[in-house]
C-alpha cells in the first residue's frame, strides 16, 4: 500500500501514474481539494491539509492498518519568493507540520521525503555536491528543507533529494513552466531562458520512477540520495531541447544571464547546483540517468 501525501501536485501525479505502471499496489492519495480528480480503482483519494492536525489525524486512521505502508511525502510551501515572503507559514508547513506527520507515520515501512537541490546552494566551479557534503542554503525555503530533512533522517526514514524538474502538466486546469514555454513556442513567441544556470535537470517521469523504484527496493536504501540526471544542463539547454523536440527555430529560445536579471526574483537563488548521482545509480544498478524531454 503507498499512501502519497501532496499528490496533485506536479510531482505527485506522475507518482500516482508511477505506481500504477510499475507495480500493483494500492494506493491513499491526498489533497487539499479533492473533487474532480484521477477515478481509479487502486486510488482512494483523502481530503488532508497537513497543517490542520484533525484532518492529519483523519488520514493516520485511514491507514494505520495496512501492512507494509510506503508513504512519499510531497507536500511543501514550495515558492522560494513567497516563502520569503511569509517565514512563519512557510516554517509551519514545511518543517512544523512535517515533523508532526512524521512523528504520527512512524509505523510505516518506509517514507520517502521529496527534498530539493536547494540544501546545498551554490555548486562553485561546476562541482558536484554529494549526499555527505554540508549543506549550505542560500534562502530561507532551503532552509527550511534543510530542517525538515534533519527531522525525516532521526526519525529513520529517507530524504531524496530532486533537481530542477520539468515536463508536462498532468492536471487538467493546470500549467506548468514546460506547459508555458511550448505555447508561446507553438505560437512562434521568443522565450528567455538562463544560459549561465546549471542544474541536473530531470523530467518528471524519469524522477517518479526511479522514486518507486526505490520504494519497492529490497534490502536497505541510504537515508539521504541524490535523485538527479547525468548532464549538466542551462535552463536554456533544456529550452533548446523543446524547441528540437517541436521542430520550431533554435532562435525562438533567447538566452538571457541570470547574473544580469535583476528584479526577476524577489529572494537570492544559487546560480548553478550540481549533484552526483553515482550512488542512486549504484544501489539501482543504472549505468545512466538521463534528462529526456
Amino acid at each position: 500500500m503507498y499512501l502519497v501525501i501532496g499528490a496533485n501536485g506536479f510531482l505527485g501525479s506522475y507518482c500516482i501514474q508511477s505506481i500504477l505502471e510499475q507495480t500493483e499496489e494500492k494506493i491513499a492519495a491526498t489533497a487539499r481539494n479533492i473533487q474532480g480528480l484521477c477515478d481509479c480503482e487502486r486510488i482512494s483519494w483523502v481530503e488532508c491539509d497537513i497543517t490542520r492536525e484533525e484532518e492529519f489525524d483523519h488520514l493516520v486512521s485511514v491507514v494505520k492498518g495496512y501492512d507494509r505502508l510506503k508513504v512519499i511525502f510531497l507536500a511543501a510551501y514550495h515558492n522560494p519568493d513567497l516563502a520569503a515572503q511569509n517565514p512563519q507559514y512557510a516554517w509551519d508547513v514545511n518543517v512544523t507540520a512535517l515533523s508532526r506527520c512524521v512523528n504520527k507515520l512512524f509505523f510505516a515501512d518506509r517514507l520517502f521525503y521529496a527534498s530539493t537541490d536547494s540544501v546545498y546552494g551554490n555548486s562553485t566551479d561546476f562541482y558536484h555536491f554529494k549526499e555527505t557534503d554540508p549543506l549550505n542554503p542560500v534562502n530561507v525555503y532551503g532552509k527550511n528543507k534543510a530542517a525538515a530533512e534533519a527531522v525525516v533522517r532521526y526519525s529513520g526514514f529517507h530524504v531524496v533529494r530532486f533537481p530542477f524538474l520539468i515536463g508536462t502538466c498532468l492536471i487538467p486546469g493546470r500549467k506548468h513552466f514546460y506547459d508555458k514555454i511550448v505555447e508561446d513556442l507553438k505560437a512562434g513567441k521568443t522565450v528567455e531562458m538562463y544560459e549561465d544556470s546549471y542544474r541536473s535537470s530531470l523530467h518528471f517521469k524519469t524522477a517518479s520512477q526511479l522514486l518507486v523504484r526505490l520504494a519497492e527496493m529490497q534490502g536497505m536504501v541510504p537515508s539521504v540520495l541524490n535523485v538527479c540526471g547525468d548532464r549538466d544542463l542551462s535552463k536554456y539547454d533544456v529550452g533548446i531541447r523543446i524547441a528540437d523536440r517541436l521542430g520550431v527555430s533554435r532562435e525562438l529560445i533567447r538566452p538571457i544571464r541570470m547574473a544580469e536579471s535583476d528584479g526577476v526574483f524577489k529572494t537570492k537563488r544559487a546560480v548553478s547546483t550540481l549533484m552526483d548521482n553515482a550512488l542512486v545509480k549504484e544501489i539501482l544498478h543504472l549505468d545512466t540517468i538521463d534528462f529526456q524531454i
